[in-house]
């Protein structure tokens, strides 16, 4: 700021360009909304893992009453579940049945949708695969709807996995994922198998997300990427700039020092699909 007695200037060397395709996804939206309702008319909720990848969210959930579980033993017949949002497999649903435990499904409809395309594919003779994070409740979760699947992460895994390939394959893939990633491995299938039915789950956010970054980090000098390391949307995020911008930083918080970033003059911003629009937006200031 400049200053003398006839004008007062304002500048800033830094510019922030937050993405526009950044925090909350309808589906996060949709479970937070779906939970807080649930606390409000229900007692002895609980929740078997958490509701969505974001340890704010996720407390804040929590200290609504809302109790989390590791497993179904943990709660007692007839009190109410909450299915987070990256869905649960089939057998959950039927342990709580006949526990007599109340769903109440925050499942985003996007997977939901996979689960549904999945088990079609399956009930027409294809011997499902699954492009995703192995250990990432998502994919557990499409796993789990199906009666024989398997699931390669990348390409590299395709030899190992060779003799579990079936001659007739149907292909999903968690909604989170990267395309190249994807069509690598679908690429590579093809050698092991005699048909292929591939249908490109990779939900829209995700795609808006991913493909705005890469314009950022190229047009941008530093790219902050905001989200808790277990987001796999994050992860991505992360991956596809780092790719392209060297200066590309993974934070979790808004707890940042505006100092380890004074040397850039263009910062580009962006949260994954669980990210808070407050987190965002302290950023920002903080920055600018």
């Amino acid at each position: 700021m400049v200053k003398n007695n006839d004008f007062i200037v304002e500048y800033s060397p830094m510019k922030i360009c937050l993405a526009k395709h950044s925090g909350f996804c309808f589906g996060v939206q949709r479970a937070i909304k779906i939970a807080q309702e649930t606390a409000t008319r229900h007692t002895q909720v609980y929740i078997k893992g958490g509701l969505v990848h974001n340890e704010l969210v996720c407390k804040g959930i929590e200290r609504q009453g809302i109790k989390r579980i590791d497993a179904l033993k943990d709660i007692a017949s007839g009190a109410t579940l909450i299915v987070k949002a990256h869905g649960e497999p089939l057998e959950t649903y039927c342990k709580a049945k006949e526990k007599q435990i109340t769903i109440i499904d925050a499942t985003c409809p996007m997977v939901k949708d996979i689960h549904k395309k999945a088990k079609e594919m399956e009930a027409r003779g294809y011997h499902i695969v699954i492009v995703g994070d192995r250990n990432h409740e998502e994919t557990k979760g499409i796993l789990g709807n199906v009666k024989n699947g398997l699931v390669i992460e990348n390409k590299n895994e395709l030899k190992e996995f060779k003799n579990a390939i079936g001659r007739k394959v149907g292909v999903v893939c968690q909604s989170t994922q990267n395309i190249e990633n994807v069509s690598e491995v679908v690429g590579g299938l093809t050698i092991y198998t005699e048909e292929l039915c591939f249908l490109n789950t990779i939900c829209r956010p995700t795609r808006l997300r991913q493909a705005e970054i890469e314009k950022l980090a190229k047009t941008c000098q530093a790219v902050i990427v905001v989200g808790s390391k277990q987001s796999a949307n994050t992860k991505r995020l992360y991956q596809v700039a780092k790719r392209i911008n060297r200066n590309a930083f993974w934070v979790v918080s808004d707890n940042i020092r505006k100092s380890a970033f004074c040397r850039f003059r263009t910062i580009a911003v962006i949260g994954g699909a669980s990210t808070p629009q407050d987190t965002l937006k302290s950023i920002q200031e903080k920055l600018s």
